[in-house]
């Protein structure tokens, strides 16, 4: 007990020591150094959080699909009566609305995919 006694006594000479040759800063120097870390962090860019989500995509996506499909229907229906929508014209129609989005679609993924594989870097 004693020699631990000794060692805490000894270490707060040392700390009382050490604490009196301490040099503080100025305040001129505090409130520059202050005014340089703000105006480094106001020049930074700072990086846009892009929340990319991929259902949100697709929901976006296939909904103007949907709705491109719905109106082109619409639009053979008026024009052209109820045989025009069921004929074969009207499926060619639909399958090239539906292949142009899907690759829409797989393209904008890919090129998230790709961005996001750079920003890492």
């Amino acid at each position: 007990m004693k020699e631990n006694d000794k060692n805490n006594i000894e270490d707060l000479r040392f700390r009382k020591i050490l604490s009196d040759t301490k040099l503080s800063a100025g305040e001129n120097l505090k409130f520059r150094i202050m005014q340089q870390i703000e105006t480094e962090n106001s020049l930074v860019r700072k990086k846009a959080k892009g929340s990319f989500s991929i259902l949100d995509n697709m929901f976006s996506v296939f909904g103007v699909m949907y709705a491109v499909i719905a109106i082109a229907a619409g639009i053979v229906y008026f024009s052209a009566g109820k045989e025009a929508v069921e004929s074969s014209y009207m499926y060619l129609i639909v399958i090239l609305i539906v292949s142009v989005c899907s690759m829409f679609w797989m393209i904008s993924l890919y090129d998230e995919r790709r961005r996001k594989k750079n920003q890492k870097k």
